[in-house]
């Protein structure tokens, strides 16, 4: 019933933006102190650079107003943690760790994956202690604002009055006014067209134009005509093995914690336990993971009977990792303390790269590194003969073998849809002077990835006026844009007063249908405005709406049926919905005192939100 509140609730992750309540965001990297370049913003004395805020979008291009909001929830996230570590707050290993194997994309069947941990890291070039660093500033933003998301007091009367309203419904129709339609009673002679044309002549002009000749050079295409045979694919795996994946080991352990804040007696005692441990599972190794299960205190690995899949050298802590790639399989280690407490390790296996499932890899390296040099080679020639042979690019398709191709029109400062020429390196070249007006081939070009292209002018149109004759469909449908608009809503304001006195226009209205404030159907908001701000009183009712594509809607409301009382979920989806906004508001005042609090200067704030 209000799956509005569901998709539209006021969250507290609107104002935080990027922070993650649960853990799956990770958008947001520690930020930098060691860096060369300006920062963008200073909260007391914690520095957000232009990498923050890159990251925080997750490298996608954005507008200036993304970028700005994108600063500003950076700014929120670090005056939440500038309040923690005046307040003495840090994130212990323990919550980290917890955090960690809590994450959804960590796990399989529902437990920790090393593995997965170890492909999350690599996929984000990113070692363990920087993702700890991260989470670890995940949590106490967490803690900063958990008493804001609990503990919301919303009363039954503001729970009655927001279902009400949202379970509401209202029975309407629709009539649509539209310019066209008003077409056949529009002035639109040629007098009329002319006298636009004539008001708005710098509107219909064409812009300078050109057309491409041009030819390419890359990379890519160049590997593709290169041919490796298996035996050469083979010889260059055994000597480059290594290049083509590491050895990973799959251990399981069984963990004994250790208190962060725990006695050297404490330790100790723990340390007599694990060795107890020890002495079990070499006495009976088929037992270990059985006694993992039972005794590993190792949340998410745990229940796998210590499992913690195949990893890589450098994803565990150094003193396990040390231990783990100097086992043989099979073998049982001694006692092992980390920071985490004491482990037990016990190989189960070891995954070494081998040459079939690394074929494909190794050919498509051997081709790019031929044709890295080809193409080293053939970029000095197609520089030399672009210049040589200035007037035309026949002498690089013969020696070359490039193939001549031939561009759309093209015109300054718009981007053209053919990727190749979509690089604005490109339509800088061909309206420089040398290009254009010399007729002279062009420098090579890089484009990015490895690729070449040399244009020259095949076609050139300057600036110049459009006659009316070739704008006349153009004009037209502008002038009944504007003028038509003008008369739809003139009429149906005289049609919506007859309604409203209880006349009869024709007009030509669509079927009914029910639309609420919780299911508005297409309603645009607007609308939904003037929908249900009629009174039900006196039905039916009628609203108009002038849209800015220029149609004037008139809405009729035939029937207003109550909202039905709520289910028990229903109630409660609403007091968490009205709690919420309670949550955001005091949050929100909670940021502002914290803002004036602590100093935030931001030099280059508008520099920040207008890069691209």
């Amino acid at each position: 019933m209000f799956d509005f509140v569901q998709n539209n609730s006021v969250a507290i992750k609107v104002i935080l933006g990027a922070v993650a309540l649960t853990f799956v965001g990770f958008g947001v990297s520690s930020y930098s102190s060691i860096t060369d370049d300006p920062y963008l913003a200073k909260v007391d004395g914690t520095k957000i650079y232009k990498k923050d805020l890159d990251r925080a979008l997750e490298g996608q291009p954005a507008d200036a107003a993304t970028r700005q909001a994108a600063l500003d929830n950076l700014i929120r996230q670090d005056l939440l943690l500038t309040d923690a570590k005046h307040a003495g707050l840090v994130a212990s290993t323990d919550q980290v760790r917890r955090a960690i194997a809590a994450i959804p994309a960590l796990q399989e069947n529902g437990q920790f994956s090393a593995s997965r941990y170890k492909d999350f890291l690599q996929a984000r070039y990113m070692t363990p202690e920087a993702f700890e660093a991260q989470i670890a500033r995940e949590v106490l933003l967490q803690g900063q604002i958990s008493t804001f998301v609990a503990g919301q007091f919303v009363s039954h009367t503001q729970v009655d009055s927001l279902a009400k309203l949202l379970g509401e419904q209202r029975t309407v129709q629709v009539a649509v006014l539209q310019p066209q339609s008003v077409a056949a009673d529009l002035k639109l002679d040629d007098a009329t067209l002319k006298a636009y044309y004539n008001a708005n002549a710098k509107r219909f002009r064409a812009p300078e134009a050109i057309k491409l000749q041009y030819v390419m050079l890359s990379q890519a295409a160049l590997a593709d005509t290169i041919s490796v045979s298996d035996a050469e694919a083979q010889k260059f795996f055994n000597e480059h093995s290594a290049d083509f994946g590491k050895e990973e080991r799959r251990v399981s352990h069984i963990l004994l914690t250790v208190p962060q804040n725990a006695t050297a007696a404490q330790k100790a005692q723990i340390k007599t336990q694990a060795e107890a441990i020890l002495k079990q599972v070499r006495a009976n190794p088929a037992k270990f993971v059985e006694i993992a299960k039972a005794r590993s205190q190792d949340p998410g690995s745990a229940a796998n009977g210590g499992d913690l899949g195949f990893f890589g050298r450098g994803v565990m802590v150094k003193q396990f990792d040390d231990v783990a790639f100097n086992m043989k399989p099979g073998q049982i280690s001694e006692v092992v303390e980390t920071q985490f407490g004491y482990h037990i390790l016990k190989l189960d296996d070891v995954k070494t790269p081998d040459f079939a499932t690394a074929k494909d890899a190794v050919i498509n390296r051997l081709k790019q590194t031929k044709a890295g040099a080809l193409f080293r080679q053939q970029a000095d020639q197609l520089n030399e003969l672009a210049y040589q042979n200035g007037d035309s690019l026949q002498a690089l398709v013969d020696k070359l073998k490039l193939k001549p191709e031939t561009s759309d029109w093209l015109s300054r400062g718009k981007a053209s849809s053919n990727p190749r020429l979509a690089n604005p390196k490109v339509l800088d070249a061909a309206f420089s002077d040398d290009v254009l007006k010399k007729k002279h081939n062009s420098e090579p070009i890089d484009i990015g990835n490895n690729t070449l292209l040399v244009v020259r002018i095949a076609e050139h149109q300057p600036e110049h006026q459009l006659t009316l004759d070739e704008v006349k469909p153009q004009v037209r449908n502008e002038l009944i844009a504007r003028d038509g608009a003008k008369l739809v809503e003139k009429r149906g304001q005289t049609a919506l007063a007859e309604l409203q006195k209880g006349g009869s226009p024709v007009l030509a209205w669509s079927a009914a249908h029910q639309v609420s404030r919780n299911n508005l159907a297409g309603l645009p908001l607007s609308d939904a405005r003037s929908v249900f701000s009629l009174s039900g009183a006196k039905l039916p009712a009628y609203a108009g709406v002038k849209h800015d594509n220029g149609d004037y809607i008139i809405y009729r409301v035939n029937a207003v049926t109550a909202a039905p009382a709520p289910s028990g979920a229903e109630r409660a989806q609403l007091n968490n919905a009205l709690g919420e906004v309670s949550a955001n508001a005091q949050l929100s005042a909670y940021l502002q005192t914290l803002r004036e609090e602590y100093k935030v200067t931001m030099p280059r704030q508008a520099q920040a939100v207008d890069q691209q």
